[in-house]
């Protein structure tokens, strides 16, 4: 079991200097208590005991606030002071030495809640050798983002610098990952001679181009950088709210479950969606569903797409499309957080079809198989949640499950 966490806690915060003045962000007192001690009470709270601080701004400020962390939350704090700055994932390679086998990573500008033990079961059942936290981006056109199969490992990535508004990609790196020493001495000695690294665009990047096995923990639970003035009054009224712990998937959540086809995109009856270029949103419904979704934690959708199975298009053509829509949907205040799609089809004789996936399964609609397992993934109360569709397999999943079931076009 994990029970170590290195935190990188280098950069001056100059962006956030007109508020912390000379104190480093992570220990900047946001309600009370500093970024970095509230990251130790959290870890500590589901078994991490041994930590290493990545220090390069004001390491004197750190050292003693580390033996007070020590004292409170009987933990161990060892400190790697970077005489130069390395970047953020850069001295990952100077401490290779002091690794456990599997350690968590944290950026140390991180306000977050997650439920821990969810991360590390599901980081050891993917076999993963990084596992990166990922969430929703509003705003994928500049952030470091990827785009996830079913299998939930990265498929597709961009970086910040990367300004394409139709890459797919819409997941953001939350600045958290759980990550296998031996991927750290597998990437030595090219991962040293990387200029400033950061987790991402520098050891994740460089992990896929070795095809190391990098998975996408896909998570609605609250993990944001305070690391300027406006986020950090963000991040105070989150708190002060109880939206950070309520976020957690410690707690159930209520969750918004929405069709895709003829519900959020024109799909012709009798045919499929397999070519992006095809897209075509149905904006008035998106903006409906988007004013029904303040009403819950999260969106998830839930649909059927026989054409993999048909042979009509790759899993890979329906993850890009998904990630397409979700970044069309932003832009008209809808939010969908996740995607879970049947790829089968009972029936065979298609030219080209794919026999593995012709199958009577457990996740095509109406079967209950794909909500179950956004229940089971994210801690979902369906007593809480609804249905928003356009079919009657939409409506019969929903009696299936119990929830309400609204018909888009009565919303």
């Amino acid at each position: 079991m994990v029970s170590q966490c290195v935190i990188t806690l280098g950069g001056e915060g100059s962006r956030f200097k007109e508020i912390s003045g000379s104190i480093p962000k992570p220990l900047f007192l946001i309600n009370g208590m500093s970024t970095l001690e509230r990251s130790v009470k959290l870890l500590r709270s589901f078994g991490i005991s041994k930590f290493i601080f990545l220090c390069g701004y004001r390491v004197f400020d750190f050292e003693p606030h580390a033996r007070e962390l020590e004292h409170a939350y009987s933990v161990s704090i060892t400190i790697y002071t970077e005489n130069e700055p390395m970047g953020e994932a850069g001295a990952l390679f100077k401490v290779n030495h002091l690794l456990q086998d599997a350690f968590m990573f944290l950026n140390g500008d991180i306000v977050f809640n997650l439920d821990v033990k969810r991360l590390l079961c599901f980081h050891a059942d993917v076999f993963s050798d990084i596992t990166l936290v990922t969430h929703l981006s509003t705003h994928p056109y500049d952030s470091d983002c990827i785009l996830e199969d079913p299998s939930r490992l990265i498929q597709k990535y961009k970086t910040k610098n990367d300004f394409r508004v139709d890459s797919g990609c819409y997941l953001g790196n939350a600045g958290l990952a759980v990550i296998k020493k031996s991927t750290i001495e597998r990437l030595m000695p090219e991962g040293e001679l990387l200029n400033k690294p950061d987790l991402f665009s520098g050891l994740v990047i460089l992990a896929l181009s070795h095809g190391l096995k990098v998975a996408s923990y896909n998570t609605t639970e609250y993990l944001k950088d305070m690391g300027t003035p406006k986020r950090f009054y963000e991040v105070s009224t989150a708190l002060a709210s109880g939206l950070v712990d309520r976020l957690s998937y410690v707690n159930t959540q209520k969750a918004l479950f929405v069709d895709r086809d003829n519900t959020l995109v024109t799909c012709a009856e009798g045919s499929y969606l397999y070519d992006a270029n095809h897209i075509s949103l149905i904006v008035d419904n998106v903006k409906k569903i988007s004013k029904l979704a303040l009403d819950f934690d999260f969106v998830v959708c839930i649909s059927n797409q026989p054409q993999v199975s048909m042979g009509l298009c790759s899993s890979r053509d329906v993850n890009i499309i998904n990630g397409l829509i979700a970044e069309q949907c932003i832009n008209h205040g809808l939010f969908i957080s996740a995607f879970y799609y049947c790829p089968h089809h009972p029936d065979g004789g298609f030219d080209g079809e794919v026999n593995e996936l012709k199958e009577r399964c457990f996740c095509r609609k109406p079967s209950p198989g794909l909500v179950l397992r956004a229940v089971f993934e994210r801690n979902i109360n369906l007593s809480q949640s609804i249905f928003v569709g356009d079919s009657w397999r939409d409506q019969e999943i929903a009696a299936r499950l119990c929830i309400p079931y609204q018909d888009v076009y009565q919303l």
